[in-house]
């Protein structure tokens, strides 16, 4: 069951998301607070969080910042009154998936993580198609899908655990420093973890 959180200063916005999410059969946290959410990522993950831009102490843009510092690699949904062209576009550089305006509808919020998840589902199972290949020995094309998947998917980890994988045999410095790359964006890559250790450099 995927795990959610909401982060919002506003009772009926947490009200309305945890409603919504739990009638679609989601797990679901609320927070106040960015603060309050950080502490409970610490502990456990989520698999996707909403949060509002203005947030009291600590803001909606400098949790997402704090999150990518982490390395962590849920996805993001941003549930924000603002409107502003220049700030929707600024969240958006940070890696969030999408940006749904308030006042929003249950309907909107469902698209949403659907479409978050969906993306997830896919990143893995192009993750799945490229690992036969490498195991298939067939490098040229793996390299090829794993280059496209850089650009699909420029937050997550997976494409460089992958060009490392393909690099290993023949280059295990530029593999090591893929692997390398996997784990800064993504802590929970244990696969890369072993990879460096494999090549003497974990």
């Amino acid at each position: 069951m995927p795990i959610v959180y909401a982060v919002d200063d506003e009772m009926n916005v947490r009200r309305i998301i945890r409603q919504t999410m739990e009638s679609e059969g989601y797990e679901v946290e609320t927070f106040a607070t960015a603060e309050e959410a950080l502490e409970a990522i610490e502990t456990r993950k989520p698999d996707v969080v909403f949060c509002d831009i203005t947030l009291p102490s600590m803001s909606g843009i400098e949790f997402i910042k704090t999150m990518n510092e982490k390395a962590y690699s849920f996805r993001v949904i941003v549930v924000s009154s603002i409107t502003s062209p220049e700030e929707i576009i600024d969240a958006f550089r940070l890696g969030i998936s999408d940006f749904i305006t308030k006042p929003f509808t249950p309907q909107e919020l469902r698209e949403s993580i659907e479409h978050c998840l969906k993306s997830e589902e896919s990143l893995q199972k192009r993750v799945r198609e490229i690992g036969k290949l490498i195991d298939q020995k067939r490098f040229h094309r793996a390299a090829l899908l794993a280059k496209k998947l850089f650009l699909d998917y420029p937050e997550s980890g997976y494409p460089h655990f992958l060009m490392g994988l393909i690099e290993k045999k023949e280059h295990t410095k530029a593999a090591a420093k893929h692997f390398r790359a996997a784990l800064a964006m993504d802590e929970s890559l244990k696969e890369a973890e072993s990879e460096l250790k494999s090549l003497g450099e974990g």
